[in-house]
């Protein structure tokens, strides 16, 4: 074994051995041509190249896999890379540990050898200790193999195996010191992320772990094989307790999973509902003032808004200011899922404190809109993508379901703008339903069609 659970050694840009410690030595086999990658595992071997990448633009990372050991068998270990920064070549340090020789308060730190993670009772056991003390903030994830079975039924255990360990390689290359990930269930993992303290720090981990695991596989298509859909919620901000957190976020990895899955959502009371004695209360909508505002700077906003580095704009942000400027009724996000909106508000009747105060009054809502699949509707978009329709009645005299629809919801106007990057059945989409409703300007088509634009490449980047 490494003596006191580490050796140390500098590997250059191609993984060859630069120095080693004599304790390394110890515990396993130099490797052909000093050759550091020889020695590990061959299935884990693009751990160390995904590292290597990674060290382009970062100076550390933490990742696990297993060597070859004296006595010809591997074992696994942990290892905490560094970039050599005092050095003019490429060098990188790593620091190995056993992993049997983990220890946290006279008690071993149990592995799933299958993934390399945490055992279930091991990662419960630290997020329950790190949700003690509302000093911590604690971003529980629970993240869930999408249609894990099937790849178990139509590929084979074998590679539903691998697949396994690449996701949990990617969730630790990308975890870094940054928290901890463990295995609960079969193909359910969960992650404790402590060094974000905001949605966007949470985002910067959640992001490029769902990005890497759809990389992973394609199919002769050059569809991703593999995905992931991933709940998110933060202690002590929305929750007083582990079991109150765990509940929440695994209410949003149901979001998650039933607004098309392959994504991510982190819990937001304004879109999701409140916490009330410890429960998510999802039939309650909270009434949000929206201020109108100068069109243009509503429009030119937008994307500094979604892109610039020091501001977080959500999209239900976007979605409520642009129900409030344009004097709509109702604005919907469909993403790839039209029986059930991914993000959607509507107008309510407004109150004397809301006319004092010049603000609308809007409220979560959700609204199905199949009748977009509708091949006389399809037809009927631009070469922009803009379909708009003013007159329901002699514009869908060829759709049932459409004309149906918009005479069920009394729609009198409509903006929709079919997302193409983001897939099928994805959608922004304005209606107003009040009878002396006008039909949409032009100038107010043009800034739709932008800020939809907007969403669709804020939603493909997160």
């Amino acid at each position: 074994m490494i003596t006191n659970g580490t050796g140390t050694i500098i590997v250059d840009r191609e993984l060859n051995l630069v120095e080693v410690q004599e304790n390394y030595l110890d515990f396993c086999l130099r490797g052909k041509r000093n050759s550091f990658i020889d020695c590990v595992k061959p299935e884990d071997r693009y751990l160390l190249s995904d590292m290597i990448a990674l060290f382009e633009k970062e100076e550390k990372a933490s990742l696990c896999f297993r060597l070859l050991k004296k006595n010809g068998e591997y074992g696994w270990v942990m290892a905490f890379c560094h970039k050599n920064t005092y050095s003019s070549s490429f060098n990188i340090k790593i620091s190995l540990r056993d992993v049997s020789s983990f220890e946290t308060e006279d008690k071993e730190e149990e592995l799933d050898f299958s993934t390399g993670l945490l055992t279930k009772k091991a990662i419960i056991d630290y997020a329950r200790k790190r949700c003690e003390s509302e000093d911590n903030i604690v971003n529980l994830c629970i993240l869930d193999i999408d249609n894990f079975k099937n790849i178990n039924d139509t590929r084979g255990h074998s590679f539903g195996d691998q697949v396994l360990k690449d996701v949990a390689g990617i969730i630790k290359t990308v975890l870094a010191d940054g928290g901890r990930a463990g295995r609960i269930g079969g193909d359910e993992l969960m992650l404790v992320i402590d060094k974000a303290i905001d949605r966007t720090q949470l985002r910067s981990y959640l992001k490029p772990i769902r990005e890497k695991i759809e990389a992973l596989y394609h199919d002769m298509n050059g569809l991703p094989l593999v995905t992931v859909s991933v709940g998110a919620a933060t202690f002590p901000t929305y929750t007083k307790s582990y079991e109150s957190l765990f509940n929440l976020a695994d209410r949003m990895l149901y979001r998650a999973k039933n607004r098309g899955k392959n994504r991510y959502v982190m819990y937001n009371p304004d879109i999701h509902g409140k916490v009330v004695d410890g429960i998510l209360d999802e039939n309650f909508k909270t009434i949000q003032d929206a201020a109108p505002q100068d069109k243009m700077k509503l429009v030119l906003g937008t994307i500094d808004g979604f892109f610039s580095s020091n501001m977080e704009l959500s999209v239900g942000e976007v979605l409520t200011n642009v129900v409030a400027t344009y004097n709509l009724d109702e604005a919907y996000i469909y993403y790839g899922n039209l029986k059930k909106s991914f993000l959607g508000y509507m107008r309510v009747e407004s109150s004397a404190l809301a006319d004092k105060k010049g603000v609308t009054r809007v409220i979560e809502a959700d609204l199905e809109a199949t009748y977009l699949t509708e091949l006389s509707v399809e037809d009927k978009f631009n070469s922009n993508g803009v379909l708009v329709i003013d007159s329901p009645e002699k514009q869908l005299n060829s759709s049932r379901e459409g004309l149906s629809f918009f005479n069920r919801r009394n729609i009198k106007h409509a903006f929709i703008y079919k997302m193409t990057h983001l897939g099928k059945d994805s959608f922004v989409v304005l209606y107003n339903t009040r009878e002396l409703s006008r039909k949409f300007s032009q100038p107010d088509i043009t800034d739709f069609t932008y800020l939809a634009k907007m969403i669709e490449v804020a939603l493909k980047s997160r």
